[in-house]
């Protein structure tokens, strides 16, 4: 049973090139998705950074919780096609549907800092306080 007084689930994003990201993904808005990456972590996946979005694979194989093509600046989401939890640095429609989980924590050049990360980058997403 989910203890849902405790709904945040916060993250570190630690990529191969010591850039790092904060960022809390929150049951209620999947709770079963949520979970499922919980209880996975930590997740280490390759980074792409293209077209104001980067995705990291993590090879969950989940489906649609509550479907959007609309996300926002500093949007944590996941994206069923191509199995991966993408990280937004500008509103967007996208290309396919999308299940929006969370927001990044860190400060707007953190945010920025993410798009240098070399495509392919190692990136490893822990639980943190």
């Amino acid at each position: 049973m989910v203890d849902l007084s405790d709904t945040d689930v916060y993250l570190t994003f630690r990529f191969e090139d010591g850039t790092e990201l904060k960022g809390t993904i929150n049951r209620i808005h999947a709770p079963l998705l949520v979970e499922e990456i919980k209880s996975r972590l930590p997740i280490g996946g390759k980074a792409t950074f293209l077209r104001g979005e980067m995705k990291i694979t993590l090879d969950i194989g989940k489906g649609y919780a509550k479907p959007t093509s609309q996300a926002k600046r500093g949007d944590i989401a996941y994206m069923p096609l191509g199995d991966s939890l993408c990280i937004y640095l500008e509103d967007m429609t996208t290309f396919s549907k999308i299940n929006i989980l969370g927001r990044v924590i860190s400060d707007d050049a953190e945010l920025d800092s993410i798009s240098s990360v070399r495509r392919g980058s190692g990136v490893t997403i822990e639980e943190s306080k």
